[in-house]
């Protein structure tokens, strides 16, 4: 474990106890404060550019190389915040980093939150900007998709979506710390719970109320663990073995595979949930970066 990966542990730790003392209202307005700030810092072959895609607004962060490629590979990334939180800032920082080591076009998608815009608000949004790319002629086999925690949630209950309406399939999926089980039967969700340096089980049941209140947590369209796995592209899943999520992303791995679909998961030892998006502040983030543009570099070879 490096200190960095130690340090961020004992603060997102400490992060955790003190939100666990506020009120849900109170949570929803701090994490979205702290999700909401720019913590990036640029590179300088990197630009980044707001646009509008299908009518949600979006960014893209693209090395300044690709500008002038306009058959570029393009990953379709949804970021984590329980549906409720998250913003193109808090996720910038990592797009940044996969994007220069993936020589990818990463197009960061800003949709729907809840409460104001609960379920399918979201669904809708990140099926709405990949038709938009379809319609501009971009060829699937150009296209990948990402995103973590509820966003890799958003990321494959879309990719179901787009097979269930017989569209072209992006090439590859890649998911972080994925949160597919709404319902929260992973044994992973007791087992680690004093373990999650950034995760509790009641974060997730109050981010679950305000997301889909009137639907059932077994619903596939909300937790696409249930969902028909047959069919999807090759599938790349990193989790940390000490957050309460882990079993989501074992159980998808295990479950992919049982469907034929090319599945890879990466697990690692004592770090924080999602931990990739952290790339400025852990080793371990950067390297599961490398591995995931080498997983991109695989499936775009076809």
């Amino acid at each position: 474990m490096s200190i960095q990966n130690f340090l961020i542990n004992r603060f997102l730790m400490s992060r955790r106890a003190a939100s666990l003392q506020l009120s849900p209202a109170q949570r929803l307005r701090q994490g979205r404060k702290f999700l909401s700030r720019d913590y990036g810092q640029g590179r300088p072959d990197i630009a980044v550019r707001a646009d509008m895609m299908g009518g949600v607004p979006m960014e893209w962060v693209e090395p300044k190389a690709l500008s002038q490629h306009a058959h570029a590979p393009i990953c379709v990334y949804l970021h984590g915040g329980g549906y409720i939180a998250g913003s193109l800032n808090s996720h910038r920082d990592m797009a940044t980093h996969l994007a220069h080591m993936a020589q990818v076009r990463m197009l960061m998608v800003d949709y729907r939150l809840a409460p104001e815009h609960p379920f399918p608000a979201a669904h809708e949004d990140a099926m709405a900007v990949y038709q938009a790319l379809l319609a501009q002629g971009v060829p699937a086999n150009r296209l990948l998709m990402g995103g973590d925690s509820a966003g890799g949630n958003l990321a494959l209950a879309t990719a179901q979506a787009i097979r269930d309406a017989e569209l072209p399939l992006p090439r590859g999926l890649v998911l972080f710390s994925p949160w597919l089980d709404l319902s929260h039967e992973g044994e992973s969700m007791t087992a680690n719970e004093a373990k999650d340096a950034m995760l509790h089980r009641q974060l997730l049941v109050d981010a679950v109320a305000m997301y889909a209140p009137d639907a059932l947590a077994r619903d596939p369209k909300i937790s696409p663990l249930f969902g028909n796995l047959s069919g999807l592209p090759p599938t790349l899943t990193v989790v940390s073995l000490s957050e309460i999520l882990r079993d989501d992303a074992l159980r998808l791995h295990q479950q992919l595979q049982a469907a034929g679909v090319d599945s890879t998961c990466l697990q690692w030892k004592h770090t924080p949930h999602a931990f990739p998006v952290m790339a400025r502040l852990l080793p371990e983030a950067r390297d599961a970066l490398r591995q995931t543009a080498g997983f991109m570099a695989r499936v775009l070879r076809g």
